[in-house]
């Protein structure tokens, strides 16, 4: 079985998911991080990694994704108030899991296709 139609697929995924990506980190990334500024993660994160690439705003974007996805398990490390994340709209919690999603999914087929190929 060929799954190099997968891997071509993937590619062409990551590359559409670029400009989401760009849109949310310079439209969207500020207003989240307003909704999450009581959160020690998420302040920490975004002094932290204030360099690389777009000012590491792709990081910091990917990272309130991961929080908005599994909030409970930052609430029991004592990272990110839970009650932080249910007051954000939801239109902006999918504009943060949305680029994140389309790009993982992207690398996992990519790398799927390139474990199971011959």
């Amino acid at each position: 079985m060929t799954l190099e139609p997968l891997g071509m697929i993937s590619a062409i995924i990551m590359m559409l998911s670029y400009p989401i990506c760009i849109y949310a980190i310079y439209t969207k990334l500020e207003e989240a991080e307003d909704y999450l500024k009581l959160s020690t993660f998420i302040v920490t994160v975004k002094y932290r990694f204030g360099f690389g690439l777009f000012g590491g705003k792709l990081k910091r974007l990917f990272v309130i994704a991961i929080v908005i996805l599994i909030p409970k398990l930052f609430q029991w490390r004592h990272l990110v108030l839970t009650e932080d994340v249910r007051r954000m709209p939801k239109r902006l919690k999918l504009w943060m899991v949305l680029p994140f999603l389309l790009t993982m999914s992207s690398f996992a087929g990519m790398a799927l296709s390139w474990f199971l190929t011959e």
